[in-house]
């Protein structure tokens, strides 16, 4: 073999060699671990005990608690009327005059009275039609005594109790709440609306509320005392079953969320009372739990 082969083999070889020991070097490089175990900011604060008011919230209508038709003592034209809708009248104020004369026949003009004091609230007839003693003139309402009726589901009906608390709120006076509270529950339920009235009474007059109003009605029931109360974005639901992540240590002494089952009696606004699987003082995940499995590792942040 001539000097100049010689020489070419020994170069390829080295070559050879570098490549071989590049790969190790490579692959050694590659066994090496590369990532870190993720930790998620969380938003926590302590399980706290505290007390919920459940509401009903309805619709209502402002009325009189008196309200009377009045009615003439005899049938005929009627020959005049002298109030309006609105008009204070007095008990055994003439409002109407009806005649009862016929073709032929004339009869004295026959007075149309008040049987009780109040307020025009409805005219029923109008001068020149002709009544009879079944034919309401106007009604005459205590406005001096307002109350406001509701209708409450049928669902809702066995929460119902005389003296239960309401805010009640008007178009015209949105951020004002007006104090309330029920006299008078209906003892049966309407068939056709499947709901029950009842009768609630101010408790203070005020001269901005007016008859016929339609105000927003939000009813006090049932008050939950004693029970672990957290925000209702902290239970999260998976295949069914109700969680909440509490922190915990790890052995590292670092912090990890643990998922633990809860069971819900209520959620009340945006808050909702944890019946079992909470303990009063136990720090709960409120921000931020959507991303983590049980044994995530944690980094508390304040909440904004």
């Amino acid at each position: 073999m001539s000097k100049y082969k010689l020489m070419l083999l020994s170069f390829f070889a080295a070559l050879l060699f570098f490549s071989v020991s590049s790969c190790k070097k490579e692959d050694k490089v590659s066994d090496a671990p590369v990532s870190r175990e993720r930790v998620y900011a969380v938003v926590t604060q302590n399980a706290a005990v505290s007390t919920l008011q459940d509401s009903i919230e309805v619709n209502g209508e402002v009325d009189v608690k008196t309200n009377v038709a009045i009615y003439p003592e005899i049938g005929g034209k009627l020959a005049s009327l002298t109030v309006e809708v609105g008009d204070r009248v007095n008990k055994n104020q003439v409002i109407a005059s009806v005649d009862p004369s016929k073709p032929g026949y004339n009869y004295i003009i026959s007075p149309v009275k008040s049987t009780i004091s109040g307020v025009v609230t409805q005219v029923i007839s109008r001068a020149g039609t002709t009544v009879t003693t079944s034919t309401g003139i106007v009604t005459v309402g205590d406005i001096d005594n307002l109350v406001i009726h509701a209708n409450i589901p049928e669902r809702n009906v066995g929460e119902l109790k005389k003296n239960l608390v309401a805010d009640v709120f008007f178009p015209a006076y949105p951020d004002i709440p007006f104090k309330a509270h029920i006299t008078w529950i209906s003892p049966v339920v309407n068939a056709a609306s499947r709901s029950k009235q009842i009768e609630l009474t101010l408790d203070r007059k005020d001269p901005r509320i007016n008859i016929g109003m339609f105000p927003k009605i939000r009813l006090y029931t049932t008050v939950y005392e004693g029970y672990i109360v957290v925000p209702d974005d902290a239970v999260v639901t998976r295949a069914g079953q109700d969680y909440v992540f509490v922190i915990q240590k790890n052995d590292e002494g670092g912090e990890i969320a643990r998922r633990v089952p809860v069971k819900k009696l209520i959620t009340i606004d945006n808050d909702t009372i944890i019946s079992e699987g909470l303990s009063e003082g136990e720090m709960i995940v409120i921000d931020g739990m959507d991303v983590l499995v049980d044994g995530s590792r944690v980094n508390r942040v304040e909440n904004q």
